[in-house]
């Protein structure tokens, strides 16, 4: 793996700092990551909402060779059978780009695979039948097993020449090959897949036989490989053969495709998959934070060579994450050596922390927050299951032993769900810990879902690098602090950014106290992308700066969309805050968002307060009868005359209403299109209003003033005038 980008000292200091406290817990602690990329220019479902489509295959090809070129040269890229989701008909493709640790080539020559996944080549089923054959002598097998298969589209169909088929396993570092017996000496396959070695007839096999295979197929110009089930140490033997083979014939750049090999030592593997929406990148076990943040670095430089990258831009010129989430799993390097069965008072004390500090479930992850998202908090989901997770709590000593650890698996997952009992949506996923009845259940993983793509690797490296500082704290001093109750506050205070802040900055200080000198000022990237600024309005009593805030959408009731059933959710509503840069000047004005007074709280040195509102109006959404309360009005008015000293309008959309010409060509023109939103409205100065005292909007409690929530008509009213204009 090629040198990783520089770290700057001071991180680099903390990290070691972190990782001599995992040494001295006597824990070691891996980690790994799945951020997601999209194009620079998404377009289409497979870009929104789909998760397969007609470039996505082609981008992630072109994603894995770009790794092999600038990270692991002498690795190989292999197409493998990935999930199957319900209501899909095949498995999904996954990428594995694999390599060994040790540097030495598991494939020498790049040329010889295909780096993209377009139709062209001149490759046919002659070719195939010529590869096969001259592999199996490589291989020391007789190349009579090798057989023709031809594939059907139909059972009424007449089936056509595609391939070839080479029964294949490994005994004790020995080829063996079997003769198979088909009518006419040839294998028919008719079932609908992408690889013959999926679609074998294996069952119409004698008892005895073997039924482990080798395919080689033709399609649109392009010969495939489709590799058996092997051992690692066989499978590498096998892709020296391939390649020799390849060379040997020359029929063009190869896809590779076929059984990955189970995990070990001196193996590595990443994956490429498609989720919806997006192109998700799979990292290997990380041992230590500065592996983590090399392998970040890896992807986002062979990402933009390629171009994807790790945001999107919407038409409004926001910039967010791509959506697809990018969420951090940590373990053990065995899944027994999990620090989660050695430390019976980690789950729980994870648990407790994350509860007491809602800043790590809302900061860093995407725009769908909330009990019906994809990482709801615990408190989100049932009234009462804080108190059944405090139970579950206290049994995690009892139940956290080698002869136990199926019963300490379940201990939490009954309650680590969403509403509908789902393990997998939620904020702590324990899907991977142990549980013998899933596929890859019993990896002694933890999987934390609330974090989106930033930008950059180093935003996301940082906030990689404050969860393992959180972890290194809790082992060093557990937290047994009780659940809060945080009841509205967690919909009102907790959404809006500088309230956030003084959270974030609660954990740091206590991060700090344990000696690990994490900084602020690390997380300020990422936290300008997930709270940027959308307008500042200069008066005289200081600078009134309004901040994008957190929004939870609701969810609508079913809708019959044709073939299908669906919920959407009402992204219509937003949240914005402001905040006065001088808490002092707090009684010398009043703010007025669309002639409604807000209520600036106070708490330190932070004076700020959100408004919730209506952005634009859709089909189907709560409250249809409520309009968009875009473009905000925003005033500062003096608190004793009324007049107002300063105002802007701020525009959700295009501020003169028209339609944008497409999405923005870059992060420039979307940075304009944001600019472009924020107006100052001169004109308005040295009106006056009448101020209320307080609005029925925003109770005596709340930080927030929702715009939907009506007031008597009287307060609305205001009468421009000249006097007192300054």
């Amino acid at each position: 793996m090629q040198a990783a980008a520089p770290i700057a000292e001071n991180v680099r200091r903390c990290a070691h700092a972190v990782e001599a406290a995992f040494t001295a817990a006597r824990v070691r602690l891996t980690m790994g990551g799945e951020p997601t990329f999209v194009p620079l220019q998404p377009a289409g479902a497979e870009w929104s909402g789909a998760a397969l489509g007609p470039t996505k295959l082609s981008y992630a090809r072109r994603f894995a060779d770009a790794l092999l070129a600038t990270t692991l040269p002498g690795g190989v890229v292999i197409e493998t059978p990935g999930k199957l989701y319900p209501g899909e008909d095949l498995p999904r493709w996954a990428l594995q780009v694999h390599a060994r640790t040790d540097g030495a080539p598991l494939w020498r020559n790049r040329a010889l695979l295909r780096g993209d996944d377009t139709p062209g080549g001149s490759a046919t089923v002659g070719c195939a039948l010529a590869l096969a054959r001259a592999l199996a002598g490589r291989l020391g097998l007789d190349p009579s097993h090798v057989l023709p298969v031809d594939e059907r589209a139909g059972p009424t169909e007449v089936p056509v020449p595609r391939g070839c088929v080479l029964p294949l396993d490994d005994r004790d570092g020995t080829w063996i090959s079997d003769h198979w017996v088909y009518p006419a000496g040839r294998v028919t396959v008719d079932e609908p897949g992408r690889w013959l070695g999926l679609r074998l007839p294996l069952g119409a096999l004698p008892a005895g036989a073997l039924r482990r295979a080798l395919t080689v197929e033709a399609r649109d110009g392009q010969l495939a490989v489709f590799v058996p089930p092997l051992l690692f140490e066989a499978y590498a033997r096998l892709l020296a053969a391939i390649e020799d083979a390849v060379a040997a014939i020359d029929p063009g750049p190869l896809i590779l495709a076929g059984y990955a090999p189970p995990a070990a030592p001196g193996f590595l593997a990443l994956g490429l998959t498609p989720d919806p929406g997006v192109i998700e990148a799979n990292l290997p076990p990380c041992a230590t934070w500065e592996a983590y943040q090399s392998w970040l670095d890896a992807l986002y430089r062979a990402a933009d060579r390629v171009g994807l990258c790790a945001r999107k831009l919407h038409f409004n010129g926001r910039t967010t994450g791509t959506g697809g989430g990018a969420h951090v799993c940590f373990g053990g390097p065995t899944p027994l050596e999990s620090p989660f069965f050695a430390r019976p008072d980690l789950i729980p004390s994870i648990l407790h922390y994350w509860q007491r500090h809602p800043v790590l479930s809302y900061a860093f992850t995407g725009q769908y927050i909330g009990p019906t998202s994809q990482a709801p908090r615990p408190d989100e989901t049932l009234p009462d299951r804080l108190g059944e997770l405090a139970l579950a709590c206290e049994g995690a000593p009892e139940v956290c032993r080698p002869d136990a650890l199926l019963q300490f698996d379940r201990l939490f997952r009954h309650l680590l769900a969403d509403g509908g009992g789902n393990t997998h949506r939620t904020e702590i996923s324990v899907d991977k810990l142990w549980n013998p009845l899933m596929p890859n259940g019993c990896l002694g993983l933890l999987e934390w879902r609330a974090f989106e793509t930033q930008p950059t690797a180093r935003a996301l490296g940082h906030v990689g690098l404050l969860l393992r500082a959180i972890l290194a704290r809790l082992l060093a001093r557990p937290c047994a602090e009780p659940f809060i109750d945080w009841g509205a506050s967690l919909r009102d205070r907790f959404l809006l950014p500088s309230f956030l802040w003084l959270d974030l900055g609660a954990i740091i200080d206590d991060v700090r106290a344990c000696g690990l000198p994490f900084d602020a000022a690390w997380l300020a990237e990422a936290w300008a992308f997930r709270f940027p600024c959308l307008g500042t309005l200069d008066t005289p009593h200081g600078t009134i700066e309004m901040r994008q805030a957190l929004e939870v959408w609701p969810v609508l009731s079913e809708q019959d969309n044709g073939a299908i059933t669906s919920r959407v959710v009402d992204s219509s509503l937003d949240r914005v805050e402001f905040r006065l840069a001088d808490p002092a000047a707090a009684g010398r004005g009043r703010l007025l968002v669309n002639g409604r007074p807000l209520t600036l709280r106070r708490e330190g040195e932070v004076c700020a307060a959100g408004v919730r509102f209506r952005a634009f109006t859709l089909p189907t959404s709560f409250h249809p009868h409520i309009p968009a309360h875009a473009p905000l009005s925003i005033e500062w008015a003096d608190a004793v005359t009324g007049v107002v000293l300063a105002a802007a309008r701020w525009h959700s959309w295009h501020p003169d209403g028209e339609a944008y010409p497409g999405l923005p060509a870059d992060e420039a023109e979307a940075a304009a299109r944001m600019v472009a939103r924020w107006v100052r409205d001169d004109a308005t100065r040295g009106a006056r209003r009448a101020i209320p005292v307080a609005d029925p909007g925003q109770a005596a409690h709340e930080y927030t003033l929702d715009l939907r929530r009506r007031c008597p008509p009287a307060w609305q009213a205001s009468t421009p005038t000249t006097a007192g204009r300054p």
